[in-house]
Parts: structure tokens; C-alpha cells; sequence
């Protein structure tokens, strides 16, 4: 079987190796949403827009969990 080149999220155990060096810390995050707030509102405004236009669907929970059941049936586990 193949190995993925990086690490799933699910199977760090340390999540400086997710991120490339220690995760950042919650001002870090804060700066980075306060950077980027323009371009995040404006992000939420087209998903709202295509949904509203019809150009998107909801989510099906159970769709997803089918699909998550079939994956794990494939694996194994």
C-alpha cells in the first residue's frame, strides 16, 4: 500500500508535524483572521450568493456518512 507524502490530520500525533513547525497560537490565528476579514466576508457573500442562485446544495449528513461507511468498508475497518 502506498504511503500518503503527508500526514491525514487524524494520525498526527503532533501537530507540529500537520503544520510544518508548531502549530499557531491564538493570536497568531487572530492576525490572520484580521488580515484576511476582507477577503473571508467576501468569500461568505458569493457561497450565499451561488446557494441563493441555486448554483449550490446543502448538505446531506446521511449522504456523507454513506460515504464515510463505504470508505471504511473498503479499508477495512
Amino acid at each position: 500500500m502506498n504511503k500518503p507524502a503527508k500526514p491525514e490530520a487524524d494520525d498526527v500525533d503532533d501537530l507540529s508535524d500537520l503544520y510544518g513547525g508548531p502549530p499557531p497560537t491564538e493570536a497568531e490565528w487572530d492576525a490572520w483572521m484580521e488580515a484576511n476579514r476582507d477577503e473571508i466576508n467576501a468569500s461568505l457573500v458569493r457561497a450565499r450568493q451561488e446557494f441563493a442562485e441555486g448554483k449550490a446544495t446543502p448538505w446531506d449528513p446521511e449522504a456523507i456518512m454513506s460515504e464515510v461507511r463505504e470508505q471504511l468498508r473498503k479499508e477495512g475497518r
